[in-house]
């Protein structure tokens, strides 16, 4: 019985403390107001149909076969697109450099240069693709979705992808 007791009174005490730890911080903090949320903008699909539109017209003109993809904000594909001629291959590497560009708010280049200059760990991240060719598409500061472009050299992939991320103003 005494047992039973000390269980009873831990059981109320540890209760107390739980439900202490519950308790807001502020009276103010008890319901949630606009100070709370975060507005954000995002990337429409028309928005990335134009880019994509756009990528086509520049790599016709270059007379490239590439692929594009452009995510939203969260690295998840959007809309993408792969020109007649293009290597298969180009569809996934494209896909996952603009998820990478989107997940890490940084631009192809800067990664490839780490592992050019010794620094390969970045090759073992998961899900990251240090290539270049991968931007993200920003407005007014804020990331909003991301383009990759796979199917020609770096330097050419990263040039298509940095003037369609430039396309949104």
């Amino acid at each position: 019985m005494k047992a039973r007791l000390s269980i009873l009174l831990w059981l109320v005490l540890m209760a107390g403390n739980i439900s202490f730890a519950q308790r807001p911080l502020h009276k103010d903090d008890s319901t949630m107001n606009t100070v709370n949320i975060k507005t954000v903008s995002e990337l429409t699909l028309h928005a990335a149909q134009k880019i994509l539109a756009e990528g086509v017209k520049l790599a016709n003109g270059k007379q490239l076969n590439i692929s594009i993809a452009i995510t939203d904000r969260s690295g998840y594909l959007l809309a993408f697109f792969r020109m007649d001629n293009a290597a298969l291959v180009t569809i996934d590497v494209a896909i996952q450099k603009a998820k990478t560009a989107a997940l890490l708010n940084a631009p192809s280049k800067v990664f490839e240069d780490f592992v050019n200059n010794g620094q390969p760990s970045m090759t073992t991240t998961p899900g990251i693709l240090p290539l270049q060719g991968r931007i993200p598409i920003t407005y007014k500061d804020e990331i909003i979705g991301a383009v990759g472009v796979s199917g020609s050299d770096g330097d050419t992939d990263n040039t298509i992808a940095t003037i369609l991320s430039k396309l949104i103003k």
